[in-house]
């Protein structure tokens, strides 16, 4: 994500998106201890919140404090926090400042630190942040001048990220267009290409045809026509043109070949009809049989994706294909902000968690030889940990790790032990590929409940006093990970 909050601003939702990550009483020690913050300072964001959530109704978004029990969030169920995120961003400072230089309203730093009440030097410090997050857009921030630097394309990129980020499609943030006139301009496009979109596309591509209006507006334009090797001209792009020039001939905008191009470019984010996808993507190819366009590159990666996990083929739902679509979108023309080691843990330790996954990932990624435009599975940084998280979130991927076989030798009973057998799984199919068998089938991990000594070469053993405590859960995570180093 995008830093958009404000330091303070940031460490309040962190302390609201902890209160909404379970429906229960939080002590303040357990809040203050997850969130790396002194109890004052959480009694101090609690009353700040407090006054934030004041807008809304005691039944759908409050923070309940109780001496004996604790601090918990109240929300109704179809309520997001998500609200409070935009309210929040709307005070930042980072908000006001990119929001200004969008509309361009603003002519010198000066006038915008005079009009905020803030010194420069306090400017700077907050932008910092989103420095970091423009050079991923292959952008530059002039903050004394007020002006980004970089490619017009990139621009409307990082601009249509950042009012997604914050209003997801629900407000309208672009006072000089017409919300209903882009509507309208979708509803024409989409007509000529006789092809059906979800409303949560629409949202999104009308944010990105505002963007382009309005740089237009002030007339930023596009220069050069997209690379050919995009294969833009063909017979969907003459259908649709006409709709194309008429959005921006009711905007009083000129209608340039470079810009229809790219509105045409950016349908290729949606899915559509089969007949309409063939005639979207229709386009010349190169030696090697498929081209740069999004759908082709998608089943470039599945062909190859099939050589090395052939036990996932068929498994993944549609959406699955789709979210691989837009990825290469992106990846063709735009160059995007890759954040997500930051926001996912999980992509720094999954070598360790996963090796097997890892290795083949690793050769799958190997294999796409980059396209001779030189724009598709080039960019590791980008795509790989796209492709990671992608998979963990459609694939089991213990289930490609050697498989860790436990035997319990206890006198529990079959009930008890089978409801040990559960608990085992539940904590640990994310990690680990068990399987359980009996003492005299052989095993990995033996646990024991016993008082005897039970040792056998190359095999571990956890003995048990009387039942799971949190210790020995910790052991047995560690004689997991032992194994599965072995396999």
């Amino acid at each position: 994500m995008l830093p958009i909050l404000d330091k303070n601003l940031q460490k309040e939702y962190a302390l609201l998106s902890l209160l909404d990550s379970d429906e229960r009483y939080f002590s303040c020690q357990e809040l203050a201890e997850k969130l790396g913050l002194s109890e004052r300072t959480i009694y101090k964001y609690l009353q700040n919140l407090t006054t934030q959530l004041s807008s809304y109704a005691p039944e759908e978004l409050a923070i309940e404090r109780s001496a004996a029990l604790g601090i918990r969030l109240c929300r109704a169920l179809w309520l997001s926090i998500h609200s409070v995120y935009t309210k929040l961003a709307q005070q930042s400072l980072t908000y006001d400042f990119f929001h200004n230089l969008f509309l361009e309203t603003t002519d010198t730093t000066t006038a915008f630190c005079l009009a905020h009440f803030v010194s420069s030097a306090s400017l700077y410090r907050t932008l910092s942040p989103m420095r970091e997050a423009l050079a991923a857009f292959s952008l530059t921030l002039d903050a004394a001048d007020m002006r980004l630097d970089g490619e017009e394309m990139q621009i409307r990129y990082f601009y249509n990220n950042f009012y997604l980020q914050i209003y997801r499609g629900y407000a309208w943030p672009f006072p000089s267009i017409s919300r209903q006139l882009v509507m309208n301009a979708i509803d024409d496009i989409l007509g000529s290409l006789d092809a059906p979109m979800s409303i949560s596309d629409r949202k999104h591509f009308s944010y990105w045809l505002a963007v382009i209006a309005h740089r237009l507006s002030l007339r930023h334009c596009l220069t050069k026509p997209l690379p050919a090797e995009l294969g833009l001209d063909n017979e969907a792009y003459s259908t649709v043109l006409p709709a194309i020039q008429r959005f921006f001939q009711r905007l009083h905008l000129p209608a340039t070949p470079p810009e229809c191009q790219f509105v045409f470019y950016l349908l290729h984010a949606f899915p559509f009809g089969m007949n309409v996808q063939q005639r979207l993507f229709a386009a010349a190819r190169d030696v090697r049989g498929f081209d740069c366009l999004p759908l082709t590159a998608t089943d470039h990666f599945l062909a190859v994706f099939a050589r090395y996990f052939p036990q996932w083929m068929g498994m993944g739902s549609p959406s699955f294909r789709l979210k691989l679509h837009r990825l290469h979108f992106h990846g063709a023309l735009l160059s995007g902000s890759s954040d997500l080691l930051e926001r996912y843990p999980f992509l720094k330790t999954y070598q360790q968690s996963y090796p097997a996954f890892a290795q083949r990932m690793a050769k799958l990624f190997a294999s796409l030889a980059p396209h001779s435009c030189g724009r598709c599975f080039a960019d590791e940084r980008y795509l790989l940990p796209h492709y990671i998280l992608l998979c963990s979130q459609y694939f089991d991927l213990a289930a490609g790790e050697p498989v860790i076989r436990l035997s319990l030798l206890t006198d529990y009973g079959p009930i008890y032990e089978e409801k040990i057998k559960k608990e085992i799984i539940s904590r640990f199919r994310d990690d680990f590929h068990i399987k359980f068998a009996l003492p005299h089938e052989g095993y990995d991990i033996l646990i024991t409940n016993l008082p005897v000594k039970i040792v056998t070469q190359g095999h571990s053993t956890l003995s048990l006093h009387a039942a799971f405590n949190q210790r020995e859960w910790t052991l047995l995570a560690r004689l997991l990970a032992l194994a599965q180093q072995r396999g």
